[in-house]
């Protein structure tokens, strides 16, 4: 290299040295350590070779590909984004986990589970922790839940999604040997911020319950809060409260379900001074999950992860078929990855209305509910017709509201993530 420098053929102050390859600690049965120094290299070298190659040409072509950014300065890791994922488990939450999981720049702290929302406490964590296990069985990702009920309100999600949200539409997958994380969910979110050695990214993807008394409890953690990450609401968009065969009569046009469930949550929340992003109606309405996307995946699936999620896909076509599934968490997590690309919109103060009523809607109500709240007082009923609406408010504008994204880049950047990158014949 010094040689081909003083020639101007190269620059030796910008080396980079790639590992293609891990020597082997322990030379074959009944050879000595000395033997592999004169050995033969197995089928001439070519395996080292190919490997040489496979590891190389990413990099020269990155090189050559943004030479106008590299000419001037030297390639640089991206650091990774250390990420709390305060989810409620159901479907789409899966494939947001699996993609977390899975991405090289996440750094998944913890797994805390919204109780509140669509899966129960028990069954929404074990199935977190297999989940963590299809992607790397030796991962040591603690995962716990929060209260199993809204802070305040009797509203729930259907009881049949619970049910298929507990049992994975009814795929099976091999239980994690590890148990959950003995801290209550608010308590571990907070050991891990307290904790952490850079500002943290929180996503939340169900009821906003764990993030609120989150923020009641330990009101300093927010200074090591880098941004906060919401799958929830609707502003411009019509609401997905009503849903055919489930909650055909009911009076509310405008909420979400995340923010509907646990109004007063979203409200404290949307109020507070954490940079939010939020990722609502108005823009995962432009991510339908589509069979000819099922289809695709499906060509690619290479590992155990992929394959679970195929087998998701393929127990839920009905899903698919109906035109009402959408990307809804998994966009949110890719605007974790890349806002920019992902979540175009603009800065908005944002409140969430709850009223109380002595009428209560009880087609989406737990009568079985603790009579208190999770602040100590009576418990209240909220008018379903204007719970979870999401306004605007005077103020300051906290509030990244996503209204735009890259709907061909996020499933492209989706599928690349959960495999491999190859097509699979059949």
């Amino acid at each position: 290299l010094h040689r081909l420098g003083r020639i101007d053929r190269v620059d030796p102050q910008r080396v980079l040295v790639l590992r293609t390859a891990s020597n082997y600690t322990m030379p074959p049965k009944g050879r000595s350590a000395a033997w592999s120094t004169t050995a033969d290299y197995p089928d001439g070298g070519l395996g080292a070779l190919e490997t040489a190659q496979r590891v190389g040409q990413p990099v020269v072509d990155a090189v050559i590909e943004n030479w106008a950014t590299y000419r001037d300065e030297l390639p640089k890791v991206e650091a990774r984004i250390p990420v709390v994922f305060d989810t409620d488990m159901a479907i789409d939450d899966w494939a947001a986990l699996l993609f977390l999981a899975r991405h090289p720049r996440i750094d998944l702290l913890a797994v805390t589970v919204a109780a509140s929302g669509e899966a129960h406490c028990e069954p929404g964590a074990r199935n977190a922790l297999a989940l963590l296990d299809l992607v790397d069985p030796h991962n040591q990702v603690p995962v716990s839940c929060g209260d199993a009920y809204p802070m305040d309100g009797y509203f729930v999600f259907p009881v049949p999604w619970q049910k298929d949200m507990d049992t994975l539409s009814g795929v099976a997958i091999t239980p994690s040997v590890r148990e959950p994380d003995s801290r209550q969910g608010v308590e571990l979110l907070h050991d891990i911020v307290a904790a952490a050695t850079a500002p943290v990214t929180i996503l939340a993807t169900g009821p906003l319950t764990n993030i609120a008394q989150w923020l009641e409890r330990y009101p300093k953690d927010s200074s090591k809060t880098d941004r906060l990450v919401v799958m929830g609401g609707a502003l411009d968009a019509p609401g997905n409260i009503i849903v055919p065969g489930f909650t055909d009569d009911n009076p509310n046009t405008q909420a979400e379900w995340n923010i509907y469930v646990d109004a007063l949550a979203a409200d404290e929340v949307l109020r507070s001074d954490l940079a939010i992003e939020l990722v609502g109606l108005d823009v995962t309405n432009h991510v339908k999950v589509t069979t000819e996307f099922a289809a695709q995946f499906k060509q690619r699936v290479d590992n155990p992860a992929a394959a679970f999620w195929d087998a998701v896909l393929d127990a839920n076509q009905w899903f698919i078929d109906s035109g009402e599934y959408y990307f809804w968490d998994v966009l949110a997590a890719l605007a974790v990855i890349d806002r920019e690309r992902f979540c175009q919109g603009d800065m908005l103060g944002l409140a969430v209305t709850y009223e109380e009523t002595d009428q209560p809607w009880w087609a989406t109500s737990d009568k079985a509910m603790p009579s208190a709240s999770s602040m100590g007082t009576p418990r209240r009923h909220f008018a379903a017709k204007s719970a979870g609406v999401i306004e605007e408010r005077d103020g300051p504008k906290n509030t990244l509201f996503c209204r735009d994204t890259d709907p061909e880049a996020a499933f492209g950047l989706f599928i690349d993530t959960l495999t491999s990158g190859d097509t699979v014949s059949d």
